[in-house]
This record gives structure tokens, C-alpha cells and sequence, in this order.
């Protein structure tokens, strides 16, 4: 996988809620709804289970009326007088409301209506009710066991009495109570959860301030947190500024240190550099112990570039590049002015990174100077810039890099000995890339010379 698609995958990685109010607010509305939804379905079955008692009472009434208004028939069967029975209902064919009277052997000897066509209901025992809702016709039956003893016979017979009422009413009613129910709850739901995102909305100000304020340090626009924030947020605020005072302060420190010790190195080899120019050494010696001093110069001078580097910090003000490297590039055209080298700057102007200024001089100075010295007439600088990463392209028309280029990033190796040098660029750009957490890619350049590549972690 290429540096590009490496780019493209860890940009694709990313997780899909990252945002603390959206958990906040995904995790109670998931409660909250099922809450809503179980409570609802609740409700509905309770609901259906009080019309299926009223209906099975209602039409428990209706049996006892029919029963008070049963007789005995010249043959002995038992009949019912429609005539005697209050609801009317069984008097009216198309009504929805029917009954009907089942003997001991399952058949039917009355009904209220001349068409009726049921089967009987299972065999039941004197006393026993049985509640059912059939299928064909859709329909509430409940049916009662009884013993009818007539005063002319001794003999008991054994009956059923069934009614039958149509559901219609009371899937109408159960109908409307759903709709009502849903819109209640729907409605009560949607109020809630917009009553949670305001008091979301508000629980969560401080910490919006808060990364207002964080901005606003790595803008440079002030140098610590001065807000006001609740007790939970109190220890962190203080922590935080802690932080900011401790590192400007060891910033400070080291630079300071690293001045004192550049002043006192000073001295010695100003000393040495003299005793070079004594007219009493030798002049092999005298030419040996000059190279030698400017060597040790030379490396002093990158250690305390290498020390001073500040490596990755979060709090500290973005650096626009482009600007920077128009700098450089003006001076590196002044120093390979003989060579007539074609610079080309084509970083985008907005593009800024969080580093230390200097370790950005030191960084684009060395690539840029080799760039133009390995390089024959044409150095170009570009960057490619994702969410995560910016990669930066430093391309020259050379001839290139040698088999096995990772070997330059070792300190003191050299592409060509002909060029003057310590051979230490490359090993320093090495070092101030993996103190900001990137990576340092040596390639074939478009140019068709060498690229390369900085890697830097967007923050």
C-alpha cells in the first residue's frame, strides 16, 4: 500500500460517533423510545383486554335474558321467546347480534334468525362458560352450559345456549384508541426529546466554552484559560493552565540553557580557530586542525538546533508555511544563483501546521537545500493535505536517490562525497519528523530526480 492510499485508509478509519452530545442524545432517545414503545404496547393490551371483559360481560347480560325468557314447547325442547328478550338487536337479521340454543347431541333446536349457520361449540358442563372469538364469521361467541328440568317431566335435558356478536364495534373502538395512544405517545416522545437536546444544550455549554478558550490559546489570541466553569469542570481548567505555564516555562529554560551553552562553546573555539592560523604549525597540521574546528563547530551548531527543537505540542499557534518558504527559497536562490535553479512554491497559502517555527526553518531549509544542490535546474515544494495528515513533496530533477535510500537517514551518509557537507541534513529532518509523530518517505520524483516526502499528523 502506498503513502497515498495509507493516507486515504487511516482518514476512512474514523469512528461514527464521536461527538459526546450526540452519544448523550442517540443513547436517552434509544431508551426513551423503547421506553415509549413497550409502555404503549402495554397499555394497547390492557385496553383490549378491558373490551374483551366488557364484551364477554356484556354478552354474559344478554344469556341471563334469553335464559328468563326460555320455555318449554308441546314436544318438550326448550325455546326462547324473542318477544320477551330487552335487546332488540336479536329481533333484526342484519343487526351483528345473534343466539342460538345447542342440545345435548350438538344440534342446534333455536336460533334467533332463520339463516344462522354455526357450528356448535365444544361440549360444555351445567354451569360452565366458555368465551371464544371466531374466525368465519368474524365474530365474539359465548356459550353457556345449563340443565332445563320442566315441571311436566321428570327427565332433565341438557343445553347449550350460545350469542354471537360481531366484532366490528369493537374493533372500532380498538382502532381509535390505538391512533389516539400512538399520536399521544409519538407526540409526548418527539417534546421530550427536544426538552433533552435543550438541557443537553445547556449541560454541555461549559465544555463548548471551554474548547473556545483551548482554540483561542493555539491561536495565540490569549495564554490561558479565564473562564468561569461548574466544580467537575474546575479541576481540569486548572490542570490545563498548569500544563501551559510548566511547558512555555521549560521551553523558556531549555533555550536559555542552550544560549548559555552556546556562549560558553564559543570562546574554545574561537581559541582553537586561532591557534590554526599560527604560521608556526605546519601547514598540513594547520589545514588539518582548521577542518577539524569548523567540523566542531559545524556540530555543535546542529545540536543545540537538534536540542531546541520543540517537537509536538498541542497548545501553540499554527505556522502558515507558504510565507515561510518564500523565505528560504530567496535565500537559496541568492546562494545557487550561479546555477540559475528554478524554485516553485506551490504550497497553498491557507495550509498552516501546528509546529515550532524554527523546527519548520530547519526542516524545509535542509530539504530545500539539498534539493537545490543534488538537484540540476528545477526544485519544486507541494503538499497534499487530508484530514489527518499533510504530506509534504520536495521534488528535484537530480539524479535521484541510490539503491537502498533509507541508509541517508543514518547519520553522516551522503548521496554524493563530491558535495561539501556533513552528512547530517537528512538525519536531522529524520529526527525533528519523529518528534512531531510523522514519517520521512525517500522517492522516485515526477521531476526525475528524488522526492522527499514529511508526513506530518494534523492537530
Amino acid at each position: 500500500m502506498g503513502p497515498a492510499a495509507r493516507l486515504k485508509a487511516g482518514a476512512a478509519r474514523r469512528p461514527r460517533v464521536t461527538s459526546l452530545r450526540a452519544r448523550l442524545l442517540l443513547s436517552t432517545a434509544v431508551v426513551l423510545f423503547a421506553f415509549v414503545g413497550l409502555g404503549g404496547l402495554a397499555l394497547e393490551k390492557a385496553f383490549e383486554s378491558s373490551l374483551l371483559q366488557a364484551q364477554q360481560d356484556k354478552l354474559e347480560g344478554l344469556i341471563y335474558a334469553l335464559l328468563g325468557a326460555a320455555s318449554t314447547t308441546a314436544d318438550g325442547e326448550l325455546t326462547i321467546a324473542l318477544d320477551a328478550v330487552p335487546d332488540r338487536r336479536l329481533r333484526e337479521p342484519l343487526s351483528g347480534l345473534q343466539a342460538a340454543l345447542f342440545n345435548e347431541l350438538g344440534v342446534m333446536v333455536w336460533s334467533s334468525s332463520r339463516s344462522l349457520d354455526i357450528s356448535p361449540p365444544p361440549p360444555l358442563k351445567v354451569g360452565e362458560w366458555y368465551f371464544q372469538r371466531l374466525s368465519k364469521p368474524d365474530a365474539f361467541r359465548l356459550s353457556f352450559g345449563l340443565r332445563w328440568i320442566d315441571s311436566e317431566s321428570d327427565a332433565p335435558r341438557q343445553y347449550t345456549v350460545s350469542v354471537i356478536d360481531d366484532t366490528s364495534a369493537f374493533d372500532r373502538q380498538l382502532k381509535i384508541f390505538r391512533r389516539t395512544l400512538w399520536a399521544w405517545l409519538g407526540g409526548t416522545a418527539l417534546t421530550l426529546v427536544a426538552i433533552l437536546l435543550l438541557i443537553l444544550r445547556w449541560s454541555l455549554a461549559p465544555l463548548r466554552r471551554l474548547g473556545r478558550e483551548l482554540h483561542r490559546i493555539e491561536s495565540g489570541v490569549q495564554t490561558e484559560i479565564e473562564g468561569s466553569y461548574p466544580d467537575e469542570l474546575k479541576p481540569l481548567t486548572r490542570d490545563l493552565n498548569a500544563m501551559i505555564v510548566s511547558e512555555r516555562s521549560q521551553q523558556t529554560r531549555y533555550r536559555n540553557a542552550l544560549g548559555d551553552l552556546a556562549h560558553t562553546l564559543k570562546t574554545p573555539l574561537a581559541v582553537l580557530r586561532g591557534i590554526s592560523g599560527e604560521a608556526e604549525i605546519p601547514q598540513t597540521q594547520r589545514q588539518q586542525l582548521h577542518e577539524q574546528v569548523g567540523r566542531m563547530q559545524h556540530i555543535v551548531d546542529h545540536q543545540l538546533r537538534r536540542a531546541a527543537a520543540a517537537g509536538s505540542r498541542t497548545l501553540t499557534e499554527p505556522v502558515q508555511l507558504k510565507p515561510l518558504a518564500d523565505k528560504l527559497i530567496a535565500a537559496l536562490a541568492k546562494v545557487y544563483g550561479d546555477r540559475q535553479i528554478q524554485f516553485d512554491n506551490a504550497l497553498d497559502a491557507a495550509l498552516k501546521l501546528r509546529a515550532d517555527q524554527g523546527d519548520l526553518y530547519e526542516l524545509l531549509g535542509n530539504l530545500l537545500d539539498n534539493a537545490a544542490k543534488y538537484g540540476d535546474r528545477q526544485v519544486r515544494l507541494s503538499a497534499q493535505v487530508d484530514k489527518k495528515f499533510c504530506r509534504l513533496d520536495i521534488d528535484d530533477d537530480g539524479p535521484g536517490f541510490p539503491e537502498a535510500p533509507e541508509k541517508l537517514l543514518e547519520r553522516g551518509a551522503r548521496a554524493d562525497t563530491r558535495q561539501p557537507g556533513q552528512g547530517i541534513g537528512l538525519a536531522s529532518v529524520s529526527e525533528i519528523v519523529q518528534a512531531y509523530g510523522g514519517r520521512l518517505l525517500l522517492e522516485h520524483s515526477p521531476l526525475g530526480g528524488a522526492r522527499v516526502s514529511v508526513v506530518l499528523p494534523l492537530r
